[in-house]
């Protein structure tokens, strides 16, 4: 009868590679980015919405007047709140004690570390649900913010693909239409990104819109695109445009990226960024993450390879299933996208 292995084969251990290889890993860098910048924020409590105090409005008593006028005592409005609903991901570590016992670390069989393997099978997994999420046309009812919302879903992303005029819908609890400091910059106007003039066009079309002063965090420092964007403003030097060609800090983060004045681009792995430009003001944007009571934080999660660095996750400890061989590990996060300001970001939507 037939035998499963050969005399040879029963002489020896298979040649294994004992690095497990991570097929699932992404260049998704926008968590890195906002945690590096100090935009991954705690909030301890605070009910069931993230909220962030804006103001919008002068103080319309200030005036020059002659020595002998009366001076206005209006009690002006101007300070308001965006609200956005906290989301919760989770997530679980499952171990059959059986394998455990059938891979022991330590053994002569012992090819890898079972735990470690499930470990990294998560975190990749964790980092790609996450960072797919964050920049998703149409966000689902327990979805957090996006990035870049389809017009459809523009009440619940931040890059509005509409002209500043036609953006209607309320966002964070703010009206975009009552409010034009609450509508992003964007354009549809065909941008050949590989010419001197379509460079000056993406900056005096979208990034010069999104500038609200005269110092470097009144710009934005952030950008988003696709590989062939970023291609080609490597191939046109220019550096008289742009300054300088890498922002060396976020480099450090194993993020390459090229300058456009002051915001720094980066390659993302979405087909959602296909010949856009993303352009973020991090000073008025951030992640809040609710602070986890009684629960072990482990704020790095060991994941250096897809950087997710920051954005910290709970786990609750190892316990038995109560009808199986298994033992599971549950983990959380509560976070949100939170806008303070959305007229200082802006999205190029035809970039060639």
């Amino acid at each position: 009868m037939a035998v499963p292995f050969t005399r040879l084969a029963s002489q020896v251990l298979d040649s294994y590679n004992l690095k497990l290889n991570d097929a699932l890993k992404r260049y998704d860098g926008i968590i890195a980015v906002f945690g590096d910048k100090g935009r991954i924020q705690f909030e301890t409590g605070g009910g069931e919405n993230f909220r962030e105090r804006i103001l919008y409005g002068e103080n319309s008593n200030v005036a020059f007047r002659g020595k002998n006028a009366q001076v206005p005592t209006v009690d002006d409005e101007g300070v308001t709140m965006a609200s956005v609903p906290q989301r919760v991901i989770t997530g679980a570590v499952v171990i059959n004690q059986v394998e455990r016992d059938q891979v022991a670390e330590g053994s002569k069989w012992a090819i890898g570390n079972l735990m470690k393997d499930k470990m990294m099978q998560f975190e990749s997994t964790w980092v790609r649900i996450v960072a797919t999420t964050l920049r998703q046309a149409t966000p689902g009812a327990n979805d957090p913010m996006t990035l870049l919302p389809a017009t459809a879903d523009v009440a619940n992303g931040i890059l509005a693909p509409q002209a500043p005029a036609s953006q209607t819908a309320t966002t964070a609890g703010i009206s975009r239409a009552d409010n034009s400091w609450w509508r992003n910059q964007y354009s549809n106007t065909s941008i050949d990104i590989s010419t001197e003039a379509g460079r000056a066009s993406l900056y005096s079309l979208v990034y010069s819109l999104c500038v609200r002063g005269n110092t470097k965090a009144d710009e934005p420092d952030f950008g988003i695109a696709a590989t062939l964007v970023l291609a080609d403003l490597g191939a046109g030097g220019d550096t008289a445009r742009r300054g300088t060609f890498a922002d060396e800090r976020i480099y450090n983060l194993g993020l390459p990226n090229i300058m456009f004045y002051n915001a720094a681009l980066i390659r993302d792995s979405s087909t959602r960024f296909n010949n856009k430009v993303a352009f973020i003001t991090t000073r008025d944007l951030k992640i809040k993450v609710l602070r986890p009571q009684g629960v072990k934080i482990d704020s790095k999660m060991v994941d250096e390879n897809n950087n997710l660095g920051t954005l910290p996750v709970a786990f609750r400890p190892f316990q038995h299933d109560i009808d199986t061989l298994n033992d599971v590990a549950i983990a959380y996060s509560v976070f949100s996208l939170v806008p303070s300001l959305l007229d200082t970001h802006g999205l190029a939507d035809n970039v060639v």
